[in-house]
């Protein structure tokens, strides 16, 4: 947790497919898949939050609904265009 919202930046053991959890924040209620398809101890390359892509791996508690589904891709993060 920090103080705009809650971060999400898995390290696990690279043999791991993923992982589900449910997490409480702030009172909201939060589903959280973690998929591993590159099979990375850590770093995320892409987060949906109710199904919206966020641009960062923190979910802003301004955005989080009474109940959320959380979707996370490990891998290294791609650039955007013009960002390269």
């Amino acid at each position: 947790p920090e103080y705009h919202g809650l971060r999400i930046d898995p390290c696990i053991p690279s043999t791991w497919d993923g992982f589900i959890a449910t997490r409480k924040f702030r009172g909201k209620h939060l589903d959280i898949r973690v998929d591993n398809p590159h099979h990375v101890e850590k770093g995320v390359a892409r987060i949906e939050l109710n199904g919206k892509e966020l641009q960062d791996s923190l979910i802003p508690v301004q955005e989080l609904l009474e109940t959320n589904i959380v979707v996370v891709q490990m891998g290294k993060r791609i650039a955007a265009e013009g960002q390269r």
